[in-house]
């Protein structure tokens, strides 16, 4: 399973935010246990989803390190305009000597229908953990320590024969 799609976002990171708040706490619309409802529109994500998107993060986190844009590993988990994204985020890191190091907190919301074959998944992201540094001598660049923790809706296609397959970021 692997999981590819749209790019942009915080600290370099590729990420296609739909809001950059409202993730401090479960929404309006959420259980007390911070589950999403029925009016919500989300559901919980199947586990093949959730793993096909803690495989692309992983993949991403791992390509920040270096950071090269032609990490073979990028391709296993994007495709299209996300994996030329991706790349041109590395490669602009990699001119700037930069790397990203560190960790990304993640709390899927849920996910929500979006046509034949396709979902929206709804994360509230954390990158307070995941820090610019310099390349040569590994000490963090000056940025915002304290950033707010932000919604990311990521669209996910189902790639193979009817309803077979593999779950895809799409952009």
């Amino acid at each position: 399973m692997r999981l590819r799609g749209a790019a942009g976002a915080a600290a370099g990171a590729a990420l296609a935010l739909a809001a950059a708040t409202g993730c401090t706490s479960p929404a309006p619309s959420a259980s007390a246990d911070g589950r999403p409802t029925a009016e919500a529109g989300l559901r919980n994500s199947d586990p093949e989803v959730r793993q096909a998107y803690d495989a692309y993060w992983a993949a991403w986190l791992a390509a920040n390190r270096t950071p090269d844009p032609a990490d073979p590993a990028l391709e296993r988990v994007a495709t299209g305009t996300q994996l030329a994204e991706l790349r041109e985020n590395l490669a602009h890191s990699r001119t700037a000597g930069q790397v990203l190091l560190g960790e990304v907190g993640h709390r899927v919301e849920g996910v929500s229908d979006a046509g034949p074959g396709r979902l929206v998944l709804h994360d509230c992201i954390d990158l307070d953990r995941w820090l610019i540094h310099d390349a040569r001598t590994g000490r963090p660049v000056d940025q915002l320590g304290d950033k707010p923790t932000q919604l990311g809706a990521f669209t996910l296609k189902r790639e193979g024969r009817a309803g077979r397959g593999a779950w895809l970021r799409s952009g």
